[in-house]
């Protein structure tokens, strides 16, 4: 396995994710464009550019970096975190019909509901990672 053809196809894409913070910050912030949803995508692209970046660059120079990229890598944890992630996508999705199907009667208002679904999706994804790492 080649490591550090991963490790640059990540930098490549930490590159990727700092210009598109930079080109919505400006679209935003400079040109009054969407200012909402563009300073939104700013925060979310700009300091996982960054960090990417820092850690791949740090991945480059040290290797007990590149062990840990290679274990991510590795056959067995690409299969459990495809899996986990099959996983947690359905019950997210008969979470949200669910909830959809009962929202009359439950009366939770929206921003709630968000609130909820954005803690419930990362929950069960890292659950099935965790649980599905002990079956295999």
């Amino acid at each position: 396995m080649n490591v550090e053809k991963f490790i640059k196809k990540d930098i490549r894409f930490s590159l990727i994710f700092i210009m598109i913070g930079i080109v919505a910050g400006i679209t935003g912030f400079i040109f009054d464009y969407q200012k909402g949803i563009m300073s939104g995508m700013t925060i979310g692209f700009l300091p996982t550019g960054i960090v990417m970046l820092v850690l791949y660059k740090y991945a480059l120079k040290k290797p007990e970096m590149r062990k840990n990229i290679e274990l991510e890598k590795e056959e067995r944890n690409i299969f459990i975190n495809t899996k986990a992630g099959y996983t947690a996508f359905w019950l997210s999705y008969f979470y949200i019909f669910i909830s959809i199907i009962l929202y009359n009667t439950i009366k939770i208002p929206f921003l709630h509901f968000l609130k909820i679904t954005i803690i419930f999706m990362p929950v069960a994804y890292f659950s099935l990672v965790i649980y599905y790492h002990k079956k295999y």
